[in-house]
């Protein structure tokens, strides 16, 4: 079900709805004249069918702005930013997807607005308008993430202290953070990719006054093979840690992040990349493993 957000700017000319029974915006119109924006007309998707809505406003003389066009499916439109008069006109408009951001067509001037919902996308317009555009709001729709197959859990790798955690299992790995002690790794973070959105997974473990190392992974073409590491037990600790992780993509290998010393891991499986990672920490990290899903070409 669709979530309509009220038109802002003026009741000026007719009121005007284009639905919220579309797909996707795919292109945006617009022109804008002496007064502020003259008219805006539509471009939707439905069913892989795209349709053109009617133009809103009047056309009149005005040069028309660059087409602000969204390539759906990869591409969706996340919000507007708007300016209106204290008429009640629209001044100035500027549009915003998940991959770039359009000028502001018109003017700057006015009571600023912004039409966004948080993990929602705009798949739909309505507002009033008459010689000029008056008014504009939006349905929003969630964000559909492709359905991720059932990944597998690879045992957890370190010695059996501290908390149990599980980040869960996403589409992929964009960076990792790793977070050195005196003795080990004190902590671990990731960053997941789902669908078009980004998930920052918690702190495990904790940080110290040396902070966390980076590992970027260029994802989707770039994702983590496997995972290196040690374990030592370190002096007056009654279980080991983990002392150093290295990570293997299928276009580089991380620095060793910690120091190399005990008994070497590898977590792995043939065929497959981690999507996910889980394991157990306290002050510092004593465990890792991770979810998999199987490398598609």
């Amino acid at each position: 079900m669709a979530q309509k957000v009220e038109a802002l700017g003026g009741k000026g000319g007719n009121q005007w709805d284009d639905g919220s029974g579309h797909d996707a915006v795919t292109k945006i119109q617009v022109g804008a004249g002496g007064l502020g924006i003259q008219y805006i007309q539509f471009n939707y998707v439905k069913n892989g069918q795209t349709e053109e809505a009617p133009l809103r406003g009047v056309k009149g003389r005005v040069i028309p702005a660059d087409p602000f066009v969204i390539n759906h499916p990869e591409e969706h439109l996340v919000s507007v930013e708007g300016w209106y008069s204290p008429e009640g006109i629209i001044q100035g408009l500027k549009f915003k997807s998940n991959k770039k951001t359009s000028d502001v067509i018109g003017y700057d001037d006015g009571t600023q607005f912004t039409l966004q919902v948080q993990d929602k996308k705009i798949i739909g317009f309505h507002g009033f308008a008459g010689d000029n555009l008056h008014s504009l709001g939006a349905y929003f729709s969630p964000l559909a993430s492709t359905p991720l197959t059932s990944a597998k859990k690879l045992p957890a790798l370190g010695s059996d202290e501290g908390t149990a955690w599980d980040d869960g299992a996403y589409h992929g790995v964009k960076k990792v953070y790793v977070g050195q002690g005196q003795d080990g790794v004190s902590a671990v973070k990731f960053e997941y990719v789902n669908g078009t959105q980004v998930v920052v997974g918690d702190e495990r473990g904790k940080t110290t006054l040396l902070g966390f190392e980076e590992f970027e992974i260029d994802h989707p073409s770039e994702y983590i093979m496997a995972v290196e590491g040690t374990c030592d037990k370190i002096f007056g600790s009654t279980s080991a840690v983990i002392t150093m992780l290295r990570f293997k993509t299928n276009k580089q290998t991380s620095n060793p992040y910690g120091l190399e010393a005990g008994v070497p891991f590898i977590l792995k499986e043939e065929g497959h990349k981690f999507v996910g990672f889980h394991g157990k920490a306290n002050e510092v990290l004593h465990q890792l493993g991770g979810h998999v899903i199987p490398i598609t070409n």
